[in-house]
């Protein structure tokens, strides 16, 4: 047998691909690289070989092949440094999910950071951005009146990073502001936030979520 057909064979051995390029197995190791995806994010990352449905290892979620958001899981659990993106593929900010400390916030400066730090989604700002725009149409009313304009979604966020209410900071119209109300009551309850900080001390904050209504 050939040195060529012995790497061949070792090559079949060490990798296997699945027939939809969904899965790459790496045989002999616990975890395998897979890409999920709902239709509107893809993310490539490493789960156990037993139970795919537990992350272990590297992760970057995709949205339209731009990367939002790149990290590590343990056990289904972020850990360690996670840095998160716009859709313009600009840093948001750095954070810790071992010392739940926020790193880098771009446009901020640490000794800013240190006297007062937003309220900020774990995770790049446009999920709960498309989030909402999913589930939201131009409401038939709207149109007819050609209201266009911007509506402001406060969501209540407690020291815990917990959301605990919401409310229209910015009308544009009864029927649009409705329309956006009743999308927020959709929030997933296990969205998490970093909680304002002053001084380094957690407090009550709010976070906003702006969507622009627009005609063409």
């Amino acid at each position: 047998m050939s040195t060529a057909s012995i790497r061949y064979i070792l090559l079949f051995l060490f990798i296997a691909f699945a027939v939809n390029a969904q899965l790459i197995v790496v045989l002999g190791q616990s975890n395998v690289c897979v890409t999920k995806s709902d239709g509107i994010f893809e993310e490539i990352c490493w789960v156990s070989k037993a139970d795919t449905s537990i992350r272990d290892g590297e992760s970057t979620t995709y949205y339209k092949s731009k990367a939002l958001a790149k990290g590590f899981y343990r056990n289904n659990e972020r850990v360690g440094r996670w840095r998160f993106y716009n859709l313009n593929s600009i840093l948001e900010y750095e954070y810790d999910f071992d010392t739940s400390s926020l790193i880098r916030l771009s446009g901020k400066s640490d000794q800013e950071l240190e006297i007062q730090s937003p309220c900020l989604f774990k995770g790049s700002p446009i999920i709960p951005y498309l989030f909402l725009v999913n589930r939201l149409g131009y409401p038939q009313q709207a149109i007819n009146k050609d209201i266009e304009g911007r509506v402001v979604l406060a969501l209540k966020v407690n020291s815990k990073g917990e959301v605990y209410g919401f409310y229209i900071a910015k009308k544009l119209h009864p029927v649009i502001d409705h329309a956006v109300f009743n999308a927020a009551k959709e929030i997933p309850i296990t969205w998490e936030f970093i909680a304002s900080t002053i001084q380094g001390v957690p407090v009550n904050s709010e976070y906003q979520i702006a969507i622009e209504f627009t005609l063409e």
